[in-house]
């Protein structure tokens, strides 16, 4: 609790200075009490941390620190309401008299000032009063200053290990061995190599340096091998001393560095060694600087230095290769290493307890430490007592933190500055294993006063990840890089501007920041409407009084009403979490009213329906996908407000006109504001303006573009509507130039695409004036009415870090600069340029003579491009007379294109290649091609259009490459299709496609139909989608694919599932290696056929008219998940279903007519790892606790029946 007290008290002193409320405390003759209060608190500070210690032990002492909590915070509160005070009086000056906005302010100021000032002097007395009585009391404590934080005490390491008992590491040690051996025989040798090892406490990291220090071939190649434990104090001296001692194994009483440096000399003597510097915390890179010196002057050839810390900023300062990171082991991995610790060797006599283990070696989530101290633990408990130790909180109080798990990873927490140890300890308010948005968190951050400004957040967010608190960091990806996920469908601006990075947490990381966070975060969650979860607290009646940070996650109306009653007085945020999947319900929203809600700092709510007069203190406002037309004008008295984001608000037209009198914005999110209006007025006076994703320019005074002359925004920006822009002056008033921290730029003339083709010269000026600084990193031009590009865009030193460009409804554009020129340019769409009629002009090209026969190549760095609905292209390149132009796409993977009517060739080379999709060209042979190498996925669609035909497929060199055949509402003649099928050699086609093309289905199958369906020999995932033509069970067209693995049925809707005439039962023995079948949304489905002996997984979905099971279901031993839902007219299951020993997951979800489960089937629910059902009302009722079959599954682990869940 010290650390965070610390920072808390540290955050009200800083506040008690703040220029805004010394200045008001003064003027209102305060300022004594606002310096007694600062002499008082600093004070407090310098005994946190004996107070911390004796609190372990002495109750009254645990109850003084959180009564001084308390009092922080109440002292916070009252210098945040003369802090608002200050701003209002500010904003107030600034509002002309009788305006909306001045009736707004009457809402807080309705009192006089007299009573007003009064009030506030009796609460920053009563808070000195509470204060100055903890004082008195702390003094009877008699505690120690400590002008310092304590040390950590890291214990020391050695070499020595039992490789015996190490399991899932010896890959990894042969990489690291390899890369020792190879680096002595490199043009490097003669450099010492540095190689740091990283990786989470508990991971694992000394035992891999421990592995490769004691193999054979380092003591066969290096003539000396040293192991040295740093530990948290990295002082040279010390270190010196023990490579000494280590070497010579005599004790080692020199002192003096000149005199160890020496001793060093005659240790060292130019050998070649190897050194493992283990448990380095320190990223002072000066020490580093002057230890490497030393340690360089004295190495042999080839001599090599490991390194293993927690920290990548270690390996950042230390390292000469990229940092080993240490991963995490396997879910196979984790279980042998904990049956070793648990079971021993017998595991094969303890079957009953296998289900329940491995669900408590899943909670591991595969870190080393944590599955050792748990086996350990298990293996001193009956069995009986393992039951519990699946329960959240059991684990948590139990089993890590006595264990000493979490002390272990808090290792790390105790080496943070005390405002990281509150913004790690603040991630807890996050569910489990669920993204973070690296933006959201530090802007939170920022609300709850932890932080002073972004900057200092992306430094502790980055410090986060460097010492693995925080891991998997992803940058969401350019949706173009989505080519199987809909090429066909239209990219949206938001979908280019809006690239939040996201981050997680490992499950065991989210215990500690649990643990030291203490009550002071909180989640309720409920993951349906009958199930809930409570992560800190068992239901929502019994939440800790204390909580101050509350995130409720998809969670009723009704929990929401029960949980308001029990919270705590001042919460400082909330977050209601709503899936976007689901339907929202505003209802489901706070009683923001309330009065306990007037400390919040950081709300995220799904309503807008709130008294803003109880939120004065708020920073953080998030009401996306909310259903409002308008943001209240009652918004604008948020003075304090630092983050307003309304993602997604699809009916907003509205800002309150208010808004620039709201001083403390920076940031304002309106993606997905589809229908917003026009922008408030003035703009341009929220200068600590960083984030404003949309600007809606008006041709109204105030609302113009040259608002954005003086802020400078970061980030994102788009402009629309920029056919109001009346002038080239007016556009050069945006100041585009200066915005150096603008990532994203999106220039949108209009909403929608013009109708006609006519040229507007004017907008042909504003786009030249729109210069974008040389940062801009993605460009997205839409609706542009001007027939000519601005000479910036030719410019390839502006657009020099440009990586992704998007020119869409640009229908007079008859030339495009050249893009192909741009060094950094790596995804490309261009949709929508009706006049085009290539891409790459043959004027673009200079230096190239009559003589030259190629160019420079094509777009150097681009992998993905679409080029969509461009109906008078007709090549690449402009030819040029006495040139052969050789066009080439070096690194592109991914290419679409569709609806180019005209266009008669395609790129000769394309040597990368990986997706493929070409659509709606009339007679492309697709000749081009003849040299194209496809890695990965081939997608072909025609459409039922007159004239329109399939694309010819010419391929005569494939590799070795795995094909994904996509086959779409293709209308021809399977002859042809059959001749262009031959082309790709058959064991290329491991992923089949088919959707909409029945062609290759009928009652009897022809010769033409069987020979396409024998060319699929080699398929391992075969998905079957909207066909119509199948009526029978296609086993004839199966009867070949040996190699499936993966079948899906879908939406084939006069499916009924019975086998061909010809073909028996028992004779269907088609598909010998099915691992996977899945059928859904098949309305005509009546029975599914025998099922082979290999199936491991069946799911059925969404079938009607399904009366019965397959008849040797009972004999599949292999079958692991049995998936049953909406199956309305399935009434039972076979007899005999005693086979079906692999089964660990059943789920049945309304299938009402089911009314019991076969004997065979009872007989295995015990040894399931999860059961799900619902909607099935008789099986609800026997499976319940006061059901006749209670006793089957009350061991499950994961079990959900009807209401409830565990």
């Amino acid at each position: 609790m010290a650390s965070l007290l610390t920072a808390l008290l540290g955050r009200v002193v800083a506040k008690a200075g703040d220029a805004l409320v010394s200045e008001l405390l003064r003027a209102w003759g305060l300022d004594k009490s606002r310096r007694k209060l600062e002499r008082y608190l600093a004070a407090v500070q310098c005994i946190l941390l004996d107070a911390d210690a004796k609190s372990r032990t002495n109750p009254a002492v645990l109850r003084w620190m959180t009564d001084l909590k308390t009092a922080a915070y109440q002292a916070d509160d009252v210098l945040d309401d003369f802090r608002y005070e200050a701003l209002r009086l500010r904003a107030d000056a600034q509002i002309r008299p009788r305006s909306k906005a001045r009736k707004v302010l009457s809402y807080f100021t309705a009192n006089s000032p007299v009573v007003f000032r009064l009030s506030m002097s009796r609460k920053m007395k009563d808070a000195l009063e509470m204060i100055d009585e903890l004082v008195v009391e702390m003094n009877n404590f008699h505690f120690i200053q400590h002008a310092e934080t304590l040390s950590v005490d890291n214990p020391q390491t050695h070499s020595q290990v039992d490789e015996s008992e190490i399991v899932g590491r010896q890959n990894e040690k042969e990489q690291v061995v390899k890369m020792l051996l190879d680096h002595s025989d490199s043009d490097t040798k003669n450099n010492v190599m540095v190689l740091p090892i990283v990786g989470m406490g508990g991971i694992g990291k000394t035992t891999l340096a421990q592995l490769v220090h004691n193999d054979r071939r380092m003591k066969h190649h290096f003539e000396l091998v040293i192991w040295a434990c740093v530990s948290d104090k990295f002082v040279i001296e010390e270190i010196i001393r023990s490579v000494i001692e280590v070497t010579t194994m005599n004790k080692c009483d020199l002192t003096q560095m000149e005199a160890l440096q020496k001793k060093l000399g005659e240790v060292l003597g130019k050998k070649r060694y190897l050194l493992m510097l283990d448990d380095v915390w320190s990223e002072d890179r000066q020490k580093w600087d002057d230890m490497r010196s030393l340690l360089c002057s004295h190495a042999g050839s080839g001599s090599a230095i490991i390194v293993t810390s927690r920290s990548n900023q270690v390996a950042s300062i230390m390292g000469t290769l990229p940092p080993h990171q240490i991963s995490l082991l396997s879910e196979d991995q984790s279980w042998e290493l904990f049956q070793r610790n648990t079971f021993g060797r017998a595991v094969e006599k303890q079957e009953e307890l296998i289900s329940m283990a491995k669900s408590i070696v899943q909670k591991c989530k595969g870190l080393p430490l944590a599955i050792k101290t748990v086996a350990a633990l298990l293996r001193s408990k009956h069995h009986r007592q393992w039951f519990s130790f699946l329960d959240s909180d059991v684990w948590k109080d139990d089993i890590l933190r006595t264990t000493g798990i979490v002390p272990a990873l808090q290792l790390s927490y105790d080496h943070l500055s005390s405002d990281a140890q509150i913004c790690f300890s603040f991630c807890a308010i996050f569910p489990m294993d669920s993204p973070m948005n690296k933006d959201m968190l530090i802007q939170l951050w920022m609300a709850n006063d932890f932080i002073a400004s972004e900057t200092r957040g992306q430094q502790i967010f980055d410090l986060l990840v460097w010492r693995c608190f925080l891991q998997e960091v992803e940058i969401q990806k350019n949706p173009l890089s989505g080519f199987r996920n809909g090429f066909d469908q239209y990219i949206r601006n938001d979908d280019f501007m809006h690239r939040p990075t996201t981050c997680k947490m490992h499950d065991l990381m989210h215990d500690l920041a649990d643990s030291v966070s203490g009550n002071d975060c909180s989640i309720l969650q409920e993951s349906s409407p009958h199930q809930e979860i409570l992560q800190g607290s068992t239901n929502a009646s019994s939440l800790q009084h204390d909580v101050r940070h509350l995130s409720l996650d998809n969670v009723s109306y009704h929990t929401i009403a029960t949980m308001e009653e029990v919270l705590a007085p001042r919460p400082r945020t909330i977050l209601v979490r709503k899936s976007t999947k689901t339907p929202l319900d505003e209802r489901e929203s706070l009683s923001i009213g309330k009065s306990k809600f007037m400390s919040l700092r950081a709300l995220k709510t799904i309503s807008i329906k709130i008294n803003m007069t109880n939120l004065k203190h708020l920073r953080y406002l998030d009401c996306s996908y909310s259903r409002m037309s308008a943001l209240p004008e009652a918004t604008t008295i948020l003075y304090s407000l630092q983050t307003l984001k309304l993602f997604c608000c699809a009916n907003l037209r509205r800002l309150p006109e208010g808004m620039r009198y709201m001083s403390s914005l920076r940031h304002i999110f309106l993606v997905g504001c589809y229908r917003l209006e026009r922008m408030p007025q003035g703009t341009g006076q929220l200068s600590s303006l960083q984030t404003l994703t949309n600007y809606v320019i008006d041709s109204d005074p105030g609302r113009g573009i040259d608002q954005l002359k003086d802020l400078d925004l970061g980030g994102a920006l788009s402009l629309t509507e920029l056919r109001k822009v009346h002038s080239v002056e007016n556009a050069k008033q945006g100041n585009m130039s200066a915005k150096h921290n603008l990532k994203r730029l999106s220039l949108s003339w209009a909403n929608r695409p013009p109708y006609g083709y006519e040229v507007d010269t004017n907008a042909e000026g504003i786009l030249e004036a729109l210069c974008p600084n040389k940062r801009l990193e993605v460009l997205l031009l839409s609706n542009y009415t001007g027939a000519k590009l601005s000479s910036w865009m030719h410019n390839s030193t502006v657009l020099e870090h440009l990586s992704e460009l998007c020119l869409s409804s640009c229908k007079n554009c008859k030339d495009l600069p050249p893009l192909w020129q741009l060094p950094s340019l790596r995804y490309l769409s261009l949709n929508g340029l009706h006049s085009l009629t290539s891409i790459c002009a043959g004027n673009d090209h200079t230096n190239i003579g009559e003589s030259c026969i190629s160019l420079p190549p094509f777009f150097p760095k681009l992998e993905i491009m679409i080029v969509s609905d461009m109906i008078k292209l007709e090549r690449w390149h402009q030819e040029v007379p006495g040139q052969v132009p050789a066009i080439s796409f070096p690194q592109l993977k991914k290419l679409d294109v569709s609806a180019c009517p005209m266009l008669a060739s395609m790129p000769k080379t394309l040597p990368l290649i990986e997706d493929l999709l070409v659509t709606g060209a009339n007679d492309i042979p697709l000749y081009h091609l003849m040299n194209m190498s496809v890695q990965s996925n081939l997608e072909c669609k025609g459409y039922i259009e007159v004239g329109w035909r399939l694309i010819h497929l010419h391929f005569s060199r494939l590799g070795d490459s795995n094909v994904r055949l996509g086959l779409r509402g293709l209308r021809e003649n399977v002859e042809h299709f059959e001749e262009e099928l031959s082309r790709i050699p058959c064991r290329f086609i491991k992923v089949l496609d088919i959707t909409n093309y029945d062609c290759l289905f009928s009652f009897e199958l022809s010769q033409v139909q069987q020979n396409i369906w024998d060319h699929f020999g080699f398929v391992e995932k075969l998905s079957i989608e909207n066909c119509n033509n199948i009526v029978q069970w296609p086993a004839v067209e199966f009867r070949n694919m040996n190699c499936l693995r993966v079948l899906n049925l879908i939406d084939c809707s006069n499916l009924t599932g019975s086998l061909p005439l010809a073909i028996s039962d028992e004779e269907n023995d088609h598909l010998p290696r099915l691992q996977n079948l899945s059928i859904s949304c098949c309305n005509n489905l009546v029975e599914v056929p025998k099922l082979p002996a290999s199936l491991e997984s069946l799911s059925i979905r969404c079938c009607p008219k399904l009366v019965s099971m397959p008849r040797n279901l009972g004999s599949v031993k292999k079958l692991r998940e049995l998936s049953l839902i909406r199956c309305d007219a399935l009434t039972a299951f076979p007899d005999g279903t005693y086979g079906v020993t692999a089964l660990r997951t059943l789920v049945m979800e309304w299938c009402p007519r089911v009314e019991t489960l076969p004997e065979g089937l009872l007989q295995q629910l015990p040894t399931l790892g999860r059961l799900r059902i619902t909607g099935c009302p008789n099986l609800e009722e026997a499976f319940s606790s006061r059901g006749t079959h209670w006793n089957f599954v009350e061991a499950i682990p994961n079990r959900s029946v009807g209401k409830s869940m565990r």
